[in-house]
């Protein structure tokens, strides 16, 4: 991973300085020591191990983030020689012998902004690492209320290569739900600061096992929730929509409330035993590339299931076929009579392909292979109207200060973390301290879950019998007028 810089800001404050600390830069480095005292305004170092030192490099002189400690460059074509390094120009400060002396990648920090997280940036300004405070600072006055993050990036003077950006850091400060807000909260309590052992990835990975901790609670929440989310147009002769990306369960309807088209009544689920007796009749192919109009033929992915003649539905249009070769998928258009018919529309790539199917008004659905069938097919009633669905949304990753916890009380994310950080510096064992934070955890995951019930209408039938199972019944019986 290449390094990169991270934007501090105060919480809730807007216009407040950008802060850059330095132990991004100089973690993990290269590094060796003075071997003997130095003056101010010298222009060579002695150093105990100058392997990886080389011309056009930076040096960290000093310890990073105390008074004294300086960025300098190595000369540009003097190379080192035995334990003499060669700067391009003169150190401003004494070292002492064991001076530490690290080699960095950068010596500039970059600042800019952008009105949203993917748009273009616009530099405010180019300003030198402070290697003697543990924090660079900027504040700029010159943008307005409305632009929407910050962001900053490692330059290095001798080459002009850049580092990646930093996360984004928004304009009003970090909201109650960020992730950085809750993760500085729970240092707070505790009274620590981000370190090595208490790391931002630590917090991350104990935020994202929290949130999902906390979902396992309740089968579904009321802030995972997307209610009538158009998933996709309808079209004659289709019976099936992709499921959002965001859809927590692809293949069953744990995640689904409800699908519907346009103003009609929502479908009925039915599981896949039961689909499989609904279309039980039905053959069903795609046409996996895109069919010009002009041609005799038709090939599908998999014509196995088709009849050897027959007719065969595509976008509510029905199409005769003469002759099918289930080797290639190939379906010779025409009867037996008018064989070699041609295609007069083209049949675009993943279009679906019937045969024996009705049309009608959808009235049951499944869902699996990340999307939901529905049957009868659609008619040229439903074209050009709305799927809808209300889903329950899958926990997305936190990896980003400005990423937002879905959990609508921080409280509880901060307790936990509280909790998982007093664990760490207690090298994985309980003590007081811990315990407290995890009762503090629990009580408030309790009320959480106790205002997520209160009101709530549970139906304890469910919608399945309404198709009547019952052993004694036709299938025509049990499937209703669909069948008439």
């Amino acid at each position: 991973m290449q390094r990169r810089p991270k934007i501090l800001l105060k919480y809730g404050r807007i216009n407040s300085p950008l802060r850059v600390p330095i132990s991004d830069l100089t973690d993990q480095t290269t590094e060796t020591f003075l071997t003997s005292d130095t003056v101010a305004g010298v222009t060579t170092l002695i150093v105990k191990d100058p392997t990886n030192v080389r011309v056009n490099q930076v040096l960290l002189v000093g310890k990073e983030g105390v008074q004294g400690g300086e960025l300098i460059k190595t000369h540009a074509s003097t190379a080192v020689s035995g334990s003499v390094v060669t700067l391009a120009s003169a150190i401003q400060y004494p070292h002492s012998a064991s001076t530490p002396i690290k080699v960095v990648d950068y010596d500039q920090l970059e600042f800019s902004w952008a009105y949203t997280v993917a748009g273009d940036k616009t530099v405010l300004v180019t300003t030198d690492v402070v290697a003697g405070v543990e924090e660079t600072q900027h504040t700029t006055t010159t943008i307005t209320a409305g632009v929407a993050f910050y962001y900053a990036r490692y330059k290095n003077s001798i080459t002009a290569g850049f580092s990646e950006y930093s996360d984004p850091a928004p304009y009003g400060g970090y909201t109650q739900l960020s992730a950085r807000s809750v993760i500085d909260s729970a240092l707070g309590d505790i009274n620590k600061k981000t370190s090595d052992i208490l790391s931002d990835e630590y917090a991350f990975q104990q935020i994202n096992n929290c949130q999902m901790e906390v979902l396992r609670e309740l089968k579904r929440w009321s802030w995972m929730q997307e209610l009538n989310y158009i998933v996709g147009d309808t079209s004659m002769g289709n019976w099936r929509v992709a499921l959002p990306t965001d859809c927590d369960d692809q293949n069953t309807n744990k995640s689904i409330w409800n699908f519907r088209v346009g103003t009609q009544p929502n479908m009925t689920w039915v599981d896949k035993a039961k689909w499989d007796e609904i279309t039980y009749s039905i053959s069903y192919s795609t046409v996996p590339t895109l069919t010009a109009a002009g041609i005799t033929f038709i090939t599908l992915a998999d014509s196995s299931d088709f009849d050897t003649t027959g007719a065969i539905s595509v976008g509510g249009n029905t199409l005769d076929y003469c002759a099918n070769n289930r080797t290639t998928g190939k379906l010779t258009l025409g009867t037996i009579s008018t064989a070699g018919t041609v295609l007069v529309t083209e049949i675009a790539a993943g279009a679906d392909i019937f045969q024996g199917a009705t049309l009608g008004t959808p009235r049951y659905c499944t869902i699996f292979g990340g999307y939901v069938y529905h049957y009868p097919v659609l008619s040229s009633t439903y074209r050009y109207n709305n799927y809808y669905l209300d889903y329950y949304k899958a926990l997305t990753s936190i990896h980003h200060d400005s990423d937002t916890i879905v959990i609508p009380d921080p409280t509880v994310v901060q307790y936990y973390l509280e909790w998982k950080f007093l664990r760490k510096l207690n090298n994985g064992n309980e003590d007081s301290a811990s315990q407290s934070a995890y009762s503090n955890y629990l009580m408030r995951r309790e009320k959480l879950k106790q205002k997520e019930v209160l009101g709530r209408t549970f139906r304890l039938k469910p919608q399945i019998n309404s198709l009547n199972m019952g052993s004694s019944e036709s299938r025509e019986e049990r499937l209703g007028s669909l069948w008439v």
